[in-house]
């Protein structure tokens, strides 16, 4: 592995921040899991995070489910994450729902 893809901005180290959900105030102490999915049809990571866009968004009315915090990782570098979407955390606590690296103000409601 390219140990310069293993750094910057991009790169997730640490567990992901934890956003609130705007009904209770930001805090929700409820058990949180993450749901790691293989993708095997994508030909290249660019391919990867386009996929991991359409299949959040299309998952964005299911209740509990916080798309904004998509990450897509190589299946033998799953410490190493991409952001799908913005990481910046709104005012009401939630994650902006723009994509990664996206240009203008973000947008909790993308």
């Amino acid at each position: 592995m390219n140990p310069e893809a293993a750094s910057g901005p991009d790169a997730v180290f640490a567990p992901l921040p934890l956003a609130g959900d705007a009904a209770t105030g930001g805090k929700n102490d409820a058990p949180r899991y993450v749901v790691h999915l293989p993708v095997t049809g994508a030909a290249d990571q660019a391919q990867a995070l386009r996929f991991a866009y359409a299949l959040a968004r299309s998952l964005a009315l299911v209740p509990g489910i916080e798309i904004a915090g998509t990450t897509v990782s190589a299946e033998d570098a799953q410490h190493v994450r991409q952001w799908v979407f913005c990481d910046r955390i709104m005012p009401d606590r939630r994650r902006c729902r723009g994509r990664a690296g996206h240009g203008g103000p973000c947008d909790a409601d993308g």
